[in-house]
Parts: structure tokens; sequence; C-alpha cells
């Protein structure tokens, strides 16, 4: 079990953390583009950065100039091993930067408060974050017994191969991750730092992703039927699907929250050739789940619910019902002993313990905690520049200075707790 660290010890590691250093690499990791199948440059970045601070920094390969950053500082021995894990990819990349400063491959300093960019938000600024925590603690010159980790990994962003889509700049929910745990990067717990505004998750949804494709006759305008027109009967399957969800939400909450259902995309014939009728038309679906309910489960739904509008409309005969996506949620219990930890850790530093919540985004935390290294999300940078909560689809990515070096004060005391320090010197 993790042990509560002397007040006066994590008191010493905070007076080392360095602003400035926090603020710079925030900027230096913004300022390498690394959208998803492209995180080459910043993992070797991050690796430079983790020698220089003074861990055995690795690289893992895992195909296509895309890398794993890894970080171990190594302790006298005795405590557990905490890891910290955070993504290099970024949601978009320079060819996509539009509207305001947060959609920039460029560090931007506002006010000495914020900082905005890609991946401020989600989620260069925790790997910063990680990285300062673990400077502080060294620089107070105290010495672990356990081991702390840093973990930056490729291909956590929501992206999937399908169709003609495909290549690496597809291959997201999770590569590294998994790449990562089963190849030497293991752990006893794990704090996962998305951008959560300080609130500790300990579960969130999985996701399930359907590829539904209705059948059509290819033929000429001439000689079609409106009734028979693929891209028109899917309209009985959208809504077939909209009368569903609200009923699916709503069996389906956990803990008060309700799973969300997508349709993302629809996609049949071909807009540079009017005069032919598709020969198919698909639709995409994402549906999530509760931590509870695995992938087959609702698969079995959906498809009854299609084999259901088979029998009822003779021109969805052959409507095809496919995953793409498979990826259940997670759950820790409240008392869990990293729970815990990070509860009083937070109540100590910041003075009153955090707010729980459920979530419907999916995370690492799932694939983590698959492999049996308990894990929660419990990050910063949630705040938009008025102060709200959320993400400000106008201005793009940002982070609060103020807020990371609070929850920098949180991991030291969790890292103390919960690796321990060498000779028990200080513990409680």
């Amino acid at each position: 079990m993790s042990h509560k660290p002397d007040p006066r010890l994590v008191k010493r590691a905070i007076e080392h953390i360095d602003r400035a250093r926090l603020v710079k690499l925030v900027v230096d990791l913004v300022n390498v583009p690394s959208p998803t199948g492209f995180e080459g440059d910043v993992a070797r970045a991050l690796h430079t950065v983790l020698k220089d601070s003074g861990l055995r920094a690795t690289l893992q390969p895992i195909g296509d100039d895309r890398y794993n950053a890894i970080g171990l500082w190594e302790g006298a021995g005795g405590g557990k091993t905490l890891m910290f894990n955070g993504h290099l990819d970024t949601s978009f990349g320079p060819e996509q930067a539009h509207r305001g400063l947060g959609y920039r491959c460029e560090g931007t300093v506002i006010d000495d408060e914020w900082i905005y960019g890609m991946g401020t938000f989600n989620m260069k600024s925790a790997l910063a974050t990680y990285t300062v925590a673990c400077e502080a603690i060294r620089a107070a010159g105290i010495v672990i017994a356990g081991n702390l980790m840093i973990a930056g990994v490729a291909g956590e962003i929501e992206k999937a191969p399908v169709n003609q889509f495909e290549g690496r700049m597809y291959q997201g929910y999770g590569p590294g991750t998994k790449y990562a745990i089963t190849h030497g990067a293991v752990a006893d717990y794990c704090i996962l730092g998305e951008p959560t505004n300080m609130m500790l998750i300990p579960r969130h949804c999985g996701t399930t992703w359907f590829k539904i494709t209705v059948p059509g006759t290819l033929i000429h305008t001439a000689w079609s039927n409106y009734e028979r027109n693929a891209v028109s009967s899917a309209a009985l399957v959208l809504d077939a699907l909209n009368a569903w969800i609200p009923g699916y939400m709503e069996r389906n909450q956990f803990g008060g929250t309700r799973p969300k259902v997508n349709i993302a995309a629809i996609e049949g014939g071909w807009p540079w050739r009017g005069a032919r009728t598709p020969d198919n038309c698909a639709i995409y679906m994402d549906v999530r789940t509760p931590p509870d309910l695995l992938p087959v489960a609702v698969y079995r739904e959906v498809r009854e619910l299609i084999r259901g509008l088979e029998t009822r409309h003779a021109v969805l005969k052959g409507t095809t019902v496919d995953i793409y996506v498979s990826a259940p949620g997670t759950s820790l219990p409240d008392d869990h002993e990293l729970v815990r930890t990070i509860v009083a850790a937070h109540s100590d530093q910041l003075g009153q313990p955090p707010k729980f919540g459920n979530e419907i985004w999916y995370s690492d935390a799932a694939h983590m905690n698959r492999y049996g290294i308990p894990t929660v999300n419990y990050g910063s940078a949630g705040r938009i520049r008025t102060g709200g909560g959320g993400f400000d689809t106008h201005q793009g990515e940002a982070v609060h200075i103020g807020d990371m070096l609070d929850i920098i004060k949180v991991y030291i005391q969790c890292i103390l707790g919960i690796c321990g320090v060498a000779g028990g010197e200080g513990q409680s």
C-alpha cells in the first residue's frame, strides 16, 4: 500500500518547481507538429528531454517512424512503480490549422497565464507536468524507493482505418500504449493526465464503431427506381437508428451518465457521376458503451435491429453490419488505493477533495487497466480563457499555467506516496 509522505519532503520538492521550465517545455513540445501517424519528431524531442532530466530514456519503435518515448527513474528499491502516461499525437496537424491560435502547431503564451497551440490541451501539457514534477523531486535531493516512469506514446487519438482510408495517419486508439505495456513499460499504477480540469475520472465509456452497408443497384438514371436506390433505402435505416438511440442511452446509464451515439458519416454514390445510382450506401456510427457492456453485446443489438428492418422492407435485404473499432470501457472503484492516494494529495495541496466524474470519451486507461495496471485519468488543462470548463471550438486548444502548477504539486505528493522515499525517510 502507499504511504502518506512527510509533508516537509513534499513541500521541499514543491519549492523546486520551475515555472519557466514548465512553460518552455510546453511551448517546445507544441512547436513540434505531431498529428497521428507522424509522432517521430516529437518522440525524439521528448526522449532528449527525459534523458537531460536524468532519466534512463529509450525510444520504442512501433513502425513507420513512429516511436514511444519512455523515461525511467530507478529508485533505491522497495517501493512501487508509478507510471505517468500521455499521448504524443494531436488531433490536427499544421495543414489543418485554422481559426484561432489554439489550432496552430506553435506555442503562444498569452498574458503570462495561458499557452495556446495544438496539443496544449490534449495533451502535451500533461507530458510537461510529469517531467517537471520529476525534476522538482530530483532537484530537492529526494531519492525515491520505487520507480517512476514517464511514457509518451503514439497513436491515441480517435482514428481508425476503414475502406480507402488506410495508413499510419489513421492508426489511433492505442497502438503506442499497447506496444509499451507489452514491451517492458509495466507499473503498479498509472496516472493518465488527460485534460480533466483536475476532476478525477476512475471510469469512462468504451466505443464501438459500426459500418452498416445498404445494398443497391448500379444503373443509369433513365432506368432507375427511386424506391430501390441505396441512398433512399438507407433513409429507412437512419430513421430506425434515430428511433433506437434514445432508448439505448436511457437503459445503459452508469453513475447517472448516459452513453451517447453519433451517426458520424454516410457514404454512397459518386458526386461526379450523377447519372448513376449508387450500388451501396454505407452508414458509419459510433456507439459509446458503459464500462460493463462489451462490444459484442451492442453488436447483437444493432444487428437484430437491422434484421427486423430486413423482414419489413425488401429493399434492405442483404444489409450488412460490421464493426471496425471495438474498444471496451474501463472502471476503477472509488475506494481503490490509487484513487484514495490522488484524493488525499489533491485535498492536501488544493484545500478540498477533487470532484469525481464519469466520462463519455475514451482513453488509453482502458488498455492499461485491461493489462492489469490500475489507471485513472486526472489532469489539468481543462479551463478555457474565460475560466469556464470545456474546450473553445473557435480558439482551439489552450492550457492554464496556474492549473499546471497546481497539479504538479499533487503529482509530487502522489509520487512520494506511491513510490516511497529511500530508507523510509519521511513516511508516516
